[in-house]
């Protein structure tokens, strides 16, 4: 552990500006309210690759628990990435869903596990049970999206296993029918797997009376195995933080292979309010080259020669030297020759090159200057202010004349300068994705200064 990491990690400040001693990924595990009420902490959506890599990133915690995490249409969490949080000293814990399943994985690393679910995955087998237990469904369900609070749409297997295994020990069913019905379960793919589904399965197989009577005895005593494991994941990481850890010390060495660099590269694209202070700062073209020179400074600009001709034109268009004589006259007033203008613009020509070769490491480092010089909160909240004052507004832009003169309006009258030829070529030199992206931004900024008025 290097000192400078160690000055980092008491007390670290999160980018909302308050200590953040965990960050928790939880979907349809648990209710949030319920997760809070066992931790103070900050909590994020079910965790996808690159998210737990972010989330260091971003907030510093001294712990983060895994407890949901995404599969299917979109890569899960990566065991490199928990490796690197161990490597930077955040102690890392994982429970009841794919947070069980990396733990088991990665314990032998120093990621821990704790619950019935976790202790399956590692010993291979469910309690009571001798069949192998290693599936990744075990665990899975659907639920809703995250904007609409991630509520489970089907049951777990290792709750239905749990609440079989407890109707055993009560006498209510006997192991031969655990065992049939656990079976009949297992069989169905994991979105069809409900208690509703049981019951049918128990009609079936038990006959009426001894399916009522297994029914009855589960409304009210199924086992929500994956919550108590959540909330007993919840409960060790207010134990530890409880006691004022150092950081964790991993027992291996890290290695940034080159797939880690690439990695780093696709994960380093901005979330959310990243992304909204960096749309504040491309309206303003003066600050967002200020910005990029600044981050580019963090970066190793291109050996090869560069090109200068497009950046003279930017320059002189910038500066408004439209004839040679025009320039001839700036020239002479910065006290500068023909060679000493060629050697700036030469290396304003590398730092032209490094920024359209830049991507999201250079987003990254100009967040990265905005933070340090005390400019990304206040861009945030202008972000935020027009977010909240916008949202009644239907802000698609309008076509042909009408974003004609929108576009006069932001070019000419807010950034002084004449229309370009082109509105893509400007759009993407400036760091945008394309004109549509620039005009929708343009077209909301427009909004907001009418309705400020």
């Amino acid at each position: 552990m290097d000192a400078g990491r160690q000055r980092l990690y008491p007390g670290r400040q999160g980018t909302g500006g308050g200590v953040v001693n965990a960050v928790v990924f939880l979907g349809p595990t648990l209710p949030r309210p319920d997760a809070a009420a066992v931790l103070d902490a900050t909590f994020l959506p079910p965790a996808r690759q690159g998210d737990v890599f972010r989330a260091v990133r971003a907030h510093r915690p001294r712990a983060i628990g895994l407890i949901d995490g995404v599969f299917l249409d979109v890569p899960a969490v990566w065991h490199r990435e928990i490796l690197w949080a161990l490597s930077e000293g955040v102690h890392v814990f994982g429970a009841a869903s794919m947070g069980a399943l990396r733990a088991a994985e990665l314990a032998i690393f120093g990621m821990r596990g704790v619950g019935t679910i976790f202790a399956a995955y590692q010993a291979g087998c469910w309690p009571g049970d001798d069949a192998p237990f290693e599936d990744d469904d075990e665990v899975a369900v659907i639920h809703a999206p995250a904007e609409a609070g991630s509520a489970a749409l089907s049951d777990p297997m290792v709750d239905l296993r749990a609440s079989l295994a407890a109707a055993e020990a009560a006498g209510v069913i006997d192991p031969a029918v655990r065992g049939t019905l656990v079976a009949a379960m297992k069989s169905l793919h994991f979105p069809a797997r409900s208690f509703g589904r049981l019951d049918q399965a128990a009609r079936a197989i038990l006959g009426e009376a001894a399916a009522a009577r297994l029914s009855d005895w589960l409304a009210g005593n199924r086992v929500a195995q994956k919550r108590l494991d959540a909330i007993a994941m919840l409960q060790e990481v207010a134990r530890l933080l409880a006691n004022d850890p150092p950081p964790f010390q991993a027992r291996f060495r890290f290695e940034r292979a080159l797939v880690w660099e690439q990695f780093v590269r696709a994960a380093a694209a901005p979330d959310e309010a990243d992304e909204l202070v960096l749309q504040e700062l491309l309206l303003d073209p003066p600050a967002r080259l200020a910005a990029e020179r600044a981050a580019l400074g963090r970066m190793t600009a291109p050996t090869e020669p560069p090109d200068i001709a497009a950046t003279l034109d930017r320059f002189r268009a910038r500066q408004g030297l439209w004839s040679r004589a025009d320039l001839a006259a700036w020239m002479q007033r910065n006290a500068l020759d023909a060679a000493a203008l060629e050697r700036i613009l030469q290396r304003e020509a590398a730092l032209d090159a490094a920024a359209q070769q830049g991507g999201p490491e250079l987003q990254t480092a100009m967040l990265e200057h905005l933070r340090l010089a005390g400019q990304f909160a206040p861009l945030l909240e202008q972000a935020r202010t027009k977010q909240a004052a916008l949202a009644d507004w239907a802000t698609t832009p309008p076509g042909g004349p009408a974003m004609a003169a929108v576009l006069d309006w932001y070019f000419t009258g807010r950034l002084g300068e004449p229309l370009p030829r082109s509105i893509e070529a400007w759009a993407r030199a400036q760091g945008w994705a394309g004109e549509k992206v620039f005009t929708q931004a343009v077209w909301r900024d427009y909004l907001f200064a009418e309705a400020s008025r």
